[in-house]
């Protein structure tokens, strides 16, 4: 949702410069993919601040429970479905890719056409740069909405290489914290791999342990079904 709005701010924002600049529309169209990805990136660090400072509070709880990368390891190379699962996020991480020959085209075709047939058509009962600024909103918007359909972020589980559970909550990989009683969306347990899964907001969490039961039963008091 948060992704929409930004793109829909962004593309009302550029079209409203190239309504009086109506020149500078190569380097409008740069911005605004300097744009679409500067966000993600600060959205990403930020978020990750956020887990470190968590974890530095959790940690200073009492330890209970603790599972180290060397134990992780061992576990993941008897993980044969492993590989697969890699192989098909390698393939599905290419489509988007193959949207860029579609922008191209767009871009070629409808910024030096549609900003003036918006000017000759409705310029007379709107004014020119209002209806300028309709015909870059509409391509700009277009380029938002196949965005947002092809560039997905494909959801890959997050292996934990190293977890430590506290009264307070969970540590993973000694740099995200996770504040009980933990909401997740989704909760399975994989016995015959010997991992649990569970989604938190948009991140898929693996944690791979020897004991699968005792693992099921420690994080069962941490996590709690997200309420809808």
């Amino acid at each position: 949702m948060r992704r929409a709005v930004i793109s829909i701010l962004s593309a009302l924002a550029f079209a409203a410069v190239l309504a009086f600049f109506p020149g500078q529309y190569f380097t409008a169209v740069l911005l605004y993919f300097l744009l679409f990805f500067g966000v993600s990136i600060f959205l990403s660090l930020r978020t990750y601040r956020q887990g470190a400072a968590s974890a530095r509070e959790i940690a200073k709880g009492k330890p209970l429970f603790e599972i180290d990368e060397k134990e992780v390891n061992k576990l993941l190379e008897k993980d044969k479905e492993l590989i697969n699962e890699y192989k098909k996020f390698a393939r599905a991480s290419f489509i988007p890719l193959l949207t860029l020959p579609i922008f191209l085209l767009l871009f070629t075709i409808l910024f030096p056409t549609l900003p003036r047939l918006a000017e000759s058509v409705l310029g007379p009962y709107i004014g020119t740069y209002l209806a300028r600024f309709l015909g870059y909103a509409a391509i700009f918007m277009l380029f938002a909405a196949i965005s947002l359909a092809t560039f997905k972020p494909q959801v890959m589980p997050r292996i934990v290489r190293n977890l430590k559970v506290y009264e307070t909550g969970l540590v993973i990989d000694k740099v995200l914290g996770l504040k009980s009683p933990i909401e997740v969306s989704e909760y399975k347990v994989n016995e015959e791999r010997k991992f649990i899964e569970f989604r938190l907001n948009n991140q898929i969490f693996r944690v791979y342990y020897k004991d699968i039961k005792e693992l099921d039963t420690i994080l069962s008091k941490l996590v709690r079904p997200l309420k809808q």
